[in-house]
């Protein structure tokens, strides 16, 4: 349940790697003001979705289900500052937070949880040498493939009928979410439509007690050409991670006992158990994505596919039977691999018709923990009324070991973005 609230909350992205995917103009963002060639903007949007359901259980039993939330993305908040050039560098600060209106149905006023989530505090420096960035905010492993999906304005996959928060979106039914990371990374200048991305993340650790005594490392390398009447989008990515598990919880020794029976006088025996020592072993996180964006006329059609080991199911090496397991000697990384399809068109460059299909999967690991196929079927029309409403109607179907249930939902929604 926690890892599953912890999806929900965090199955959004940030208002800055939504810029090229925001439907509204570049300049909806508000002014607010500046002075000596500073700009301070204020943007943002808020959703809502009623969605209708029926979902499959895996112990058994159904249910249906109406329900009012967000879709994948909850409210985006964003104060943006952007220097003057002085001496060939250019300055950007951005924060970020993330509320929601929606919550579990059995919360009134106080819907639990984090209410407000700070996405995104982080500046660049920018010149011809490229951009150094530093702060939280969106990854880059598994980026585009989060930032490409076609529900990323919808609802996709749900976790439960009855739960506040966001929907999941393709989060674990074709890619591992990327989540927000504090980090330092350089991205080299445009060099004829390529780019590069690397950096130092903070680490993650697992439910266990672990050591992490040495960042995270991810990249990303893209490719863009554009043709007549079209373009043609690439993209490689690559995460890698070390940790120990110094001391996962073991069961202490029980002693030899003994019984007297109050009523016979006689002394039963209980023989005792040895104690069985905490896990231990290294865990090395590793993945690596693929894809591509074809945009010709009114159509569009975007393939991913991601390969690793100890990733998780939904969200990156969480552990606890998701990513690894450990015995008293070693660890045993799971495998994972998921991705999707998506094709649509867009219709007088307003109205967009998808649809997508796509998965992830892991393998058993040592543990004997079950294997886990999440696959999701979407159609989506997702149509733009002006530069500020955007409306939305989208079909889910998902079947998933890891959430233990299968479901058909059906959601309507609206954006306002400013």
């Amino acid at each position: 349940m926690m890892l599953l609230k912890r999806t929900k909350l965090a199955a959004a992205i940030g208002t800055a790697a939504l810029a090229g995917a925001l439907s509204a103009p570049a300049n909806a963002a508000i002014v607010l003001g500046g002075d000596n060639g500073w700009e301070v903007s204020y943007g943002g949007f808020v959703n809502l979705f009623y969605t209708q359901s029926d979902f499959e259980f895996a112990g058994g039993g159904s249910e249906d289900s109406s329900h009012l939330n967000e879709g994948l993305l909850p409210a985006f908040h964003t104060l943006t500052a952007k220097s003057p050039e002085i001496g060939g560098l250019k300055g950007t600060a951005q924060i970020t937070f993330a509320p929601d209106s929606s919550g579990a149905k059995n919360k009134r006023l106080n819907k639990g949880g984090a209410e407000i989530d700070m996405r995104e505090v982080f500046f660049n420096v920018s010149g011809d040498f490229g951009t150094i960035s530093a702060g939280r905010t969106l990854s880059l492993f598994q980026r585009q493939s989060i930032l490409k999906d076609m529900t990323l304005f919808g609802m996709g996959a749900l976790a439960g009928p009855d739960g506040g928060g966001t929907g999941l979106g393709r989060i674990g039914f074709g890619y591992v979410y990327p989540d927000f990371r504090t980090r330092f990374t350089y991205k080299t200048p445009d060099i004829n439509g390529f780019n590069l991305e690397v950096g130092i993340f903070d680490p993650q650790e697992g439910a266990s007690p672990s050591e992490t005594d040495t960042p995270q490392f991810q990249s990303e390398a893209s490719y863009t050409y554009a043709f007549e009447g079209g373009s043609f989008n690439a993209w490689f990515g690559l995460l890698w991670q070390e940790q120990e598990i110094t001391s996962s919880p073991g069961i202490a020794a029980i002693p030899d006992s003994f019984v007297i029976d109050p009523v016979t006088g006689a002394v039963t025996g209980i023989p005792g158990t040895p104690a069985i020592p905490g896990a231990t072993g290294d865990i090395e996180s590793f993945g690596w994505n693929v894809g591509v964006d074809i945009k010709f006329g009114g159509f569009n059609v975007v393939g991913s596919y991601y390969d690793g080991e100890a990733l998780g199911a939904l969200l990156f090496a969480l552990g606890g039977g998701d990513a690894w397991a450990c015995s008293t000697t070693n660890c045993d990384e799971a495998d994972n691999d998921g991705g999707y399809i998506q094709g649509s068109y867009t219709f007088n460059g307003k109205t967009k018709v998808g649809l997508s299909w796509g998965y992830s999967a892991q393998d058993d690991n040592a543990a004997g923990a079950p294997d886990v196929d999440n696959e999701l079927w979407t159609v989506g029309v997702y149509h733009d009324v002006n530069s500020w409403l955007k409306v939305i109607a989208e079909y889910n179907e998902h079947n998933s070991d890891f959430l233990g249930n299968d479901a058909e939902s059906f959601s309507v929604g609206a954006f306002v973005l400013w």
